[in-house]
Order: structure tokens, then C-alpha cells, then sequence
């Protein structure tokens, strides 16, 4: 009889163990798909000559969250083939804004007037400090010359839904 109650002990303990493993990778798989998870917005594609900057802006228009905490948000741009022409991150406050530009002077060309580019907004954090939906992305393309604002887009042309692993 003692050789069996050990042997029940020592099948419920292994229960046990398997179970508190199970958990501690459910909450090491969970928290690890937080981390990584991401929602980015982007521009269709513009070109810029070598007299004019763009620009992209973020705001996060937060009035009645004024005491949440800073997120990060990552803002670039990007040329047709996705290389990395300009990128910065941000911590963004409620009510506060930023922007990146990109100068057309600082990209040499090869007998090609125009540089075609696209801007992307990273949004970067935990799920639940993802507030994407308080934030308004716009971007403009500013004349070098004399620093007016040629034209400006709303930049929510595309939403790339968090993919959760």
C-alpha cells in the first residue's frame, strides 16, 4: 500500500509540474506577443525634388487622458524598394505632437529629378498602451525655398491590424 500512495504522490506532483509549466509558458508566450506587437500606418507613395522637405507629423489628440504615460511611436520614411531613407523614435505625451523631415537635397540622384517615398507611423508599445486611435498622422511637403507648405495628406491610408503570435 505504501508502494502505491508513493506512486500516486509522484504521479500528482508530475500533474502538478506539467501544469505549472503550461502556465508559466502560456504567460511567457503572452507577455512576449505584448511586447512585440505593433500597429503602423503609411502614406501611398509622393515624390519630392531636391528643393523640397517632407514631412511627417503625429499628434495625439488625448483631451480627457492627459495623465496617461508616454508611448513611443517611431516615425520614417521609406523609398519604393523599403530601405530606410530617414527614421526616429519618439516618446509622445497626451496632447503633444512630433515630426521627421526628410530634406530631397540630402539624397543624391542620378539624372532623376524626383525621389518617390512614402512616410511610416510605427506606433510601438503593449497592446494596451496602443492608442493609435487617439493619434492623427498627417504629411506635408514643405518648398525649400521659400517654406511653404505645397500640399498635405491625412496619412491613414492604410492600417495594419497587430498580428499576435
Amino acid at each position: 500500500m505504501e508502494i502505491n500512495k508513493s506512486k500516486q504522490i509522484r504521479y500528482r506532483a508530475l500533474n502538478v509540474l506539467a501544469l505549472a509549466l503550461l502556465v508559466v509558458a502560456t504567460v511567457f508566450q503572452s507577455a512576449s506577443a505584448q511586447t512585440n506587437t505593433s500597429l503602423s500606418r503609411s502614406t501611398g507613395m509622393i515624390g519630392i525634388t531636391s528643393n523640397q522637405t517632407a514631412r511627417i507629423n503625429v499628434v495625439r489628440d488625448d483631451p480627457f487622458f492627459r495623465d496617461d504615460p508616454f508611448f513611443r511611436v517611431e516615425l520614417s520614411f521609406v523609398d519604393g524598394e523599403g530601405n530606410i531613407l530617414e527614421q526616429k523614435v519618439y516618446d509622445l505625451g497626451a496632447g503633444k505632437a512630433v515630426f521627421l523631415d526628410f530634406n530631397g537635397r540630402d539624397v543624391p540622384r542620378s539624372g532623376v529629378n524626383r525621389l518617390q517615398l512614402r512616410a511610416v507611423v510605427k506606433f510601438l508599445g503593449p497592446v494596451d498602451l496602443l492608442p493609435a486611435e487617439n493619434c492623427i498622422p498627417t504629411l506635408e511637403v514643405i518648398d525649400n525655398d521659400t517654406g511653404e507648405t505645397r500640399f498635405l495628406l491625412p496619412a491613414v491610408q492604410k492600417v495594419q491590424v497587430p498580428v499576435i503570435e
